[in-house]
C-alpha cells in the first residue's frame, strides 16, 4: 500500500478541516497521465506494504486479499449475509433507502464481525447524513464511491485510515472519514481475520446519491455502504 504522507493522530481533525477548506469541495486534480495515489489522513501505526486496489471491480478477489468485487445482484438480490460476497441486504426505509454488503470472500468469510463494523459505520452515517451541512448538499450524477482503508491493530482499535478514492465532493470525503473514525473498533476481532503484518485491514466503500427533498434544500439520500476485508 502506498501512503504519501503521514499525519499524527493528534493533529488529524486539524489537517481534516485545513483540507475541506482548500479542496472548496473539489479533490485535488493529478497531473496529466498520473495515476491516482491513495492518501494517508490518519496515521497511528505502520501498515504492510500489500496493495490495495479499490477500482478493480472486474477482479475477483482471491480469499484473503483487499479488492472489492462489485455485485451483479443489484436490487433484486439477496437481503442477507451469505457465503458468497456482493449480496446485498437492504438496512433503508422508504424515505431513506440504503443498502450494504460484502465486498470479498473474507469478509464473507467473517460474516458476523463485517456486519457488527457495517452496522456501527451505517449507524454513524446516517447521523451524519442528517447534518445541515450534508442534508443541504445537491451531489453530482457522477459522483464515485468514496473508498477508505482502515487499519486495527490485533486488539480491534482503528490505528490508521487512508483515503484510497476521492468521492468527488470534498465535504462527503471529510464526513466518511469522521464516520469511520467514530465507528470502526470492535472488542476481541477474530483472530483468523488478521492480514498477515498482525493488523486488520478493511476496505469501507461508500456513494450517496440524492434521493427526495421536501423544501427543495434539504435531501435526503440513496445510501450504498460496503465492506471488504484484507
Amino acid at each position: 500500500m502506498k501512503l504519501t504522507r503521514t499525519i499524527h493522530i493528534a493533529g488529524c481533525l486539524a489537517a481534516a478541516l485545513t483540507f475541506a477548506g482548500c479542496a472548496q469541495d473539489k479533490p485535488p486534480e493529478a497531473a496529466p497521465g498520473a495515476a491516482p495515489v491513495p492518501q494517508m489522513v490518519t496515521d497511528l501505526s505502520s501498515v504492510s506494504g500489500a496493495t490495495i486496489d479499490p477500482l478493480g471491480t472486474h477482479a475477483v478477489p482471491k480469499r484473503g486479499e483487499g479488492l472489492l468485487h462489485e455485485s451483479n445482484s443489484g436490487d433484486s438480490g439477496p437481503r442477507t449475509f451469505g457465503a458468497e460476497p456482493g449480496l446485498s441486504r437492504s438496512v433503508g426505509t422508504d424515505a431513506n433507502p440504503a443498502e450494504v454488503r460484502l465486498l470479498n470472500d473474507k469478509a464473507a468469510k467473517f460474516a458476523n464481525f463485517s456486519q457488527v463494523i457495517l452496522e456501527r459505520i451505517f449507524a454513524q452515517l446516517r447521523i451524519a447524513e442528517r447534518t445541515e451541512e450534508i442534508a443541504r448538499t445537491k451531489l453530482p450524477t457522477d459522483i464515485k464511491p468514496v473508498v477508505i482503508t482502515a487499519i486495527m491493530d490485533k486488539n480491534g482499535k482503528l490505528t490508521e485510515l487512508i483515503l484510497e478514492q476521492h468521492s468527488g465532493k470534498a465535504r462527503i470525503d471529510q464526513m466518511m472519514l469522521s464516520v469511520c473514525k467514530k465507528a470502526i473498533w470492535y472488542r476481541n476481532p477474530p483472530a483468523d481475520a488478521l492480514a498477515p503484518d498482525g493488523t486488520y485491514h478493511l476496505t469501507v466503500q461508500c456513494r450517496l446519491e440524492n434521493y427526495a427533498s421536501t423544501d427543495e434544500t434539504h435531501w435526503s439520500f440513496v445510501t450504498r455502504l460496503g465492506l471488504g476485508i484484507g
